[in-house]
């Protein structure tokens, strides 16, 4: 269940990142948020909502539920990858570019490219 409350808290607070609450109020703000959970992986509501699926089978000690959180996270990776990635790319140019080159897409601390595109 603690993993089912960690994805609620996750998906929560990136929610108000992205609706504007919690930024810091010095300074140029860029057009994308860059705080929080963003700061440490590029897609913390879908990381999140993968995390609560997870937690919420591990508890029901279901493998059905479990199944079903990979082909959640198949399914956000997929949209990642071919929808979101490209659109916000094309949108914040090389801001975003440096953002995918620092920030790890799911995993915080995993290793290897950080490339936006890699499939």
């Amino acid at each position: 269940m603690l993993l089912g409350v960690l994805g609620v808290v996750l998906v929560g607070r990136s929610t108000l990142l992205l609706a504007g609450r919690g930024r810091p109020r010095r300074g140029l703000r860029p057009a994308f948020v860059l705080a929080g959970p963003y700061l440490v992986v590029r897609n913390p509501q879908f990381a999140g909502i993968v995390i609560t699926t997870v937690g919420v089978a591990l508890a029901a000690h279901s493998w059905a539920l479990l199944a079903g959180s990979v082909l959640v996270w198949a399914g956000a990776h997929l949209w990642v990858v071919r929808v979101e990635e490209p659109k916000l790319g094309r949108r914040f140019g090389s801001a975003y570019e440096a953002y995918l080159r620092r920030v790890p897409r799911w995993l915080p601390g995993w290793p290897g490219p950080r490339r936006g595109h890699e499939r």
